[in-house]
């Protein structure tokens, strides 16, 4: 459940409130943003260049430990200097599980400041395809952060580890040998 700023929500009872979206990607050779506004937006020291040409589908909303996929379309227009040739530039950057956030923005309208800005999707790039023909642009399949539920990472439930972390703690020393045992609740061992 999403918790929103008491001045957010009087705001937005009395219909005083416009929502954008807004969208950061983190790729290795620098941040690039993209927001639904029709003129650049300076935030948290990043601009954000109008996304007019930028789709993204509905943003999943399911609970588990699966990563939802996202996709977004960026389509070519020359108008706003994305050629075909600007678009080929994809591939010279470090974009493969890079982090990609999309958030709520919310202004107010009289004096177009920002009220509050509430994320609703962090994922990463997974893959980043051409589309040719009438309709040519990028699509970038993105996997939400789920993803680190199945990662593993670098430390181990172990006595040695629990060491490292504090000398004496002796918190992990059967956990080695724990999940091995067996255990004869009621019974005689056998011999």
């Amino acid at each position: 459940m999403r918790s929103l700023p008491p001045q957010v929500l009087v705001q937005m009872d009395a219909g005083t409130l416009a929502m954008r979206g807004l969208m950061r990607f983190d790729l290795g050779s620098g941040t690039y943003g993209f927001w639904t506004g029709s003129e650049p937006l300076t935030y948290g020291g990043q601009t954000y260049l109008p996304g007019g040409v930028v789709q993204v589908d509905a943003i999943p909303g399911e609970l588990g430990m699966d990563a939802q996929p996202l996709r977004i379309t960026l389509a070519e227009s020359p108008d706003d200097g994305l050629t075909p040739a600007v678009l080929a530039t994809i591939e010279q950057e470090d974009y493969h599980q890079r982090p990609v956030t999309i958030s709520d923005v919310f202004i107010d309208p009289d004096s177009r400041a920002i009220v509050h800005v509430e994320p609703v999707y962090r994922g990463y790039v997974d893959s980043i395809e051409h589309t040719d023909g009438p309709e040519a642009g990028l699509v970038a399949m993105i996997s939400s952060r789920a993803l680190d539920n199945a990662r593993e990472g670098y430390r181990m439930r172990s006595s040695a580890d629990q060491q490292l972390v504090l000398d004496g703690d002796k918190g992990f020393e059967h956990a080695e040998v724990a999940g091995k045992q067996e255990i004869y609740w009621g019974r005689e061992k056998p011999k």
